[in-house]
């Protein structure tokens, strides 16, 4: 049986319905958001693991309009709310975007108060610094890298 969602307040729906009976939110207009944007939505799905999948989905499309929603899971889930496999997901999703962004976002996440996630997103802030570091002398070389210089 499959459960259906207002993807504005999370209360659950019957099948079929247009309007949450809840929050009043007309969900046509959820569907013509970009997938992108449901993905973002979804960030906040009440089923952990649809959050977890969401981020990683998000990250694997590059998808830069998920960074101020990924900065605002960063700042809310400490304390109580804390959950590290959404907060894993984001930041490996973070690092993934290629924006510079990315890179304050790591730095702001070295601070976390859990010290797993403070500790991961130095560990992806040192991978992207070095990657970083090894691209320079490629691109300054005008993408030269002595494979095609090599006959079969």
């Amino acid at each position: 049986m499959l459960t259906y969602y207002c993807p504005h307040c999370w209360h659950t729906l019957d099948a079929g319905v247009t309007v949450c009976p809840v929050c009043g939110y007309d969900l046509t207009e959820f569907e013509r958001l970009p997938y992108s944007q449901k993905l973002i939505h979804a960030l906040h799905h009440p089923i952990p693991e649809r959050r977890v999948i969401a981020a990683q989905v998000l990250g694997d499309l590059g998808a830069r309009e998920a960074l101020p929603a990924f900065e605002a899971l960063l700042d809310e889930l400490q304390g109580e709310a804390y959950d590290y496999y959404l907060l894993r997901a984001v930041l490996e999703a973070i690092a993934r975007i290629p924006d510079p962004r990315r890179v304050t976002l790591l730095r702001r996440a070295t601070h976390h108060p859990a010290d797993l996630i403070a500790r991961l997103a130095h560990d992806l802030l040192a991978r992207i610094e070095a990657s970083e570091r090894l691209d320079t002398p490629h691109q300054a070389l005008g993408g030269i890298t002595g494979e095609e210089n090599q006959h079969t």
